[in-house]
């Protein structure tokens, strides 16, 4: 196997096993996350966001970084430059398909911008309510914390993602926390449950724009 060839296949899989994943979250894991109290439903989602900031991106930087590759090397060698790269996007089918599918799949770092709200405030939420990132974060800041554990982790969503006052969350592969330390009221998880609502329908966005992007490079590829 040519290493265009490899790059091509480890491209597209990337994109389209990664909008699989993506999707996944929105058809499977929200709604079963959705039908717990706050108190449970949380933990279990600020674990997901902590396992899904590590995995997702770095599959669609791979992806786009592949795919941006490819639109290089289908350019005749003469010009094989920025401006060269410019010109063939409308020129070359092939080109064009590929600089699409690395458009499509890096799209969904700016996306998930339009998500922030609404994840930091799910985090902000398990935090209140003294909830962590994982079972071990848990532990780690039960122990810190001991004096305080009436009255919760005072820690905002910022300091929550960033891994303030916790342990490393790039080695931390422990399962989620069980349930908050503080019980949810109805309301909180009514507010849950519309929150993890609007994460789905705009996690299946993301998904799409993954998912299209594979899709798009895969027809580049057999073009």
């Amino acid at each position: 196997m040519s290493s265009h060839s490899a790059i091509q296949i480890l491209s597209i899989t990337t994109a389209l096993v990664a909008s699989g994943g993506i999707a996944t979250l929105s058809i499977f894991d929200v709604p079963i996350i959705a039908s717990q109290p706050a108190s449970r439903a949380l933990p279990m989602t600020r674990w997901l966001f902590s396992r899904g900031s590590h995995i997702f991106p770095t599959a669609a930087l791979l992806s786009s970084s592949g795919f941006a590759y490819l639109a290089y090397a289908a350019l005749p060698l003469a010009s094989r430059s920025l401006p060269g790269l410019l010109r063939h996007v409308t020129r070359s089918k092939q080109v064009g398909l590929y600089m699409a599918a690395a458009a499509l799949t890096l799209s969904i770092a700016p996306f998930t911008r339009i998500m922030i709200p609404t994840n930091f405030a799910l985090i902000g939420m398990n935090e209140k309510l003294g909830g962590t990132r994982s079972a071990k974060s848990a532990a780690y800041r039960m122990a810190e914390h001991k004096p305080q554990m009436a009255g919760g982790w005072p820690r905002g969503a910022d300091e929550s993602v960033n891994g303030t006052d916790d342990v490393s969350q790039w080695w931390d592969w422990s399962p989620p926390q069980e349930r908050t330390r503080k019980e949810s009221t109805k309301k909180q998880d009514e507010e849950v449950r519309g929150l993890l609502g609007k994460f789905g329908r705009l996690n299946g966005v993301r998904a799409g724009l993954m998912g299209v992007g594979g899709v798009v490079g895969l027809i580049a590829a057999l073009g």
